[in-house]
């Protein structure tokens, strides 16, 4: 995800600080059962072809919009921020004005002069409350926003009711966060411009009967074959310093262990919960 790309966004989501303050209302503005109405109407009021869809806990939103994502030598889409401009407003506005438990919320957005391409936001509504009161910086801010940018092929689309089908729960969402966290850790940690840089590669993340597991895509420097042994504890230690603080910083209890994982060596380091506050 490119950083001006995520950038723009946050300078969206703090402008709308003043407008969601006025969701302190004694009844709610948009009751839980006219939440989804109520925002495609507001959608559609700013001429936005999208659909809503609202589960227990989790407030999806996909939105078409022209030139928002035709890739060009300049990055993003011209018409990007006319996007986001025109339906972050709205989702923040409703779900700060709600009688719903809505703890997050699903942007998927698409451009019918691109097809093929998506741009997936997934944000912990607690995070956006946090960012209003000045109680997370902006590189935070970003860190804590999963930013999804896909080419699926124009033979194929993603919708709300085929990827999105169900709540998500706070520990997947933290999977997916710390092993985007994790990747650009050990990123900066062997800087590409170096020598003797491994190789960073996707890191990926999942939650699975109390464990969370991160498979560390990470390979030798070119032209070696192999990972010293300096190298694989600085590749640990990098990713369990990580881990260990986002997990206190949301005070996230309900996890048995983690297991780190690096597929090319075999390695698997599991550490029991306790363990992990050396790291922090």
């Amino acid at each position: 995800m490119p950083q001006r790309l995520a950038h723009r966004i946050f300078l969206w989501g703090v402008g709308l600080a003043l407008l969601t303050a006025s969701g302190c209302e004694i009844a709610p503005t948009y009751p839980k059962a006219r939440l989804a109405s109520s925002l495609q109407r507001l959608l559609a009021q700013e001429h936005l072809t999208a659909s809503v869809r609202l589960f227990e806990h989790t407030l999806s939103v996909q939105v078409a919009y022209p030139d928002a994502l035709a890739l060009s030598g300049t990055g993003i889409g011209p018409a990007f921020d006319d996007a986001i401009r025109k339906t972050l407003p709205a989702i923040h506005r409703v779900l700060f004005s709600t009688d719903a438990e809505i703890r997050f919320y699903i942007l998927l957005l698409s451009d019918p002069q691109a097809p093929g391409v998506y741009l997936t936001i997934v944000r912990y509504v607690d995070d956006v409350r946090r960012e209003q009161v000045n109680m997370l910086d902006t590189p935070e801010i970003l860190s804590r926003t999963i930013f999804d940018l896909q080419y699926v092929g124009p033979s194929r689309s993603l919708s709300l009711e085929h990827d999105f089908p169900s709540d998500i729960q706070l520990e997947d969402f933290l999977s997916w966060q710390l092993a985007r966290r994790i990747q650009h850790a050990l990123a900066d940690t062997f800087p590409a411009s170096s020598a003797s840089a491994v190789q960073v590669g996707q890191c990926d993340g999942v939650f699975n009967r109390g464990e969370f597991a991160f498979t560390l895509n990470i390979l030798p420097p070119e032209g070696a074959t192999t990972l010293d042994e300096s190298t694989m504890r600085r590749i640990f230690q990098t990713s369990t310093s990580v881990i260990a603080k986002v997990l206190s910083s949301y005070k996230f209890q309900s996890f048995e262990s983690v297991r780190l994982i690096h597929p090319l060596t075999g390695r698997n380091l599991v550490l029991p919960k306790s363990h992990l506050d050396v790291f922090r």
